[in-house]
């Protein structure tokens, strides 16, 4: 099962709405907007937190993986295991506040595209083990993945989703499949 992550953008109105009846939401209804990550999160996640202190570290994770949440927590390790008929709608939603969205929105900018391109390193991610294992390459067809060309463009789409949910304090929602 190959793991991807979505991120979606929810106005503060829509969330409260969300946060007083999380059963009875549907996410896409209220999302302005939404980005899938399709296996490469963990890659982004390594190159950002390359040469960064353990605060910018923790920050990063919480991008993909918030600890704040509405509704029943699961257990992320038992996904595999769940039935693929699972209502994932019904158990917890996981999300980024206005004020860590800020945040991440403040050390994404301080990335420039160059010094992205200059922290990755395939060899770095298959000797680390960084999921999907074993795939990263240098180069490749212009519409081939795991490249430092592709995941260049997926740090640029984080970095314009971010700065736009910052602009309308909008919340950040992720869930991980």
């Amino acid at each position: 099962m190959s793991q991807s992550i979505t991120l979606y953008r929810v106005s503060q109105e829509n969330f409260e709405a969300m946060r007083a009846n999380p059963e009875g939401t549907v996410i896409l209804d209220i999302s302005k907007e939404n980005i899938v990550f399709p296996q490469t999160f963990e890659g982004l996640k390594f190159i950002l937190s390359k040469e960064q202190d353990e605060a910018t570290i923790s920050l990063l994770e919480q991008i993909f993986y918030p600890e704040t949440y509405i509704g029943k927590e699961i257990d992320p390790d038992e996904l595999e295991t769940l039935s693929e008929d699972l209502d994932l709608e019904g158990t917890a939603i996981y999300y980024n506040d206005t004020d860590g969205i800020a945040d991440m929105h403040s050390f994404l900018t301080s990335i420039s595209l160059e010094q992205f391109h200059n922290l990755y390193n395939a060899q770095e991610l298959n000797e680390n083990d960084i999921y999907p294992y074993n795939v990263w390459i240098e180069e490749g067809e212009p519409d081939r993945a795991f490249t430092r060309k592709h995941l260049a463009e997926e740090f640029t789409d984080l970095k314009n989703f971010i700065a736009a949910a910052k602009a309308d304090k909008d919340y950040v929602l992720s869930l991980v499949r």
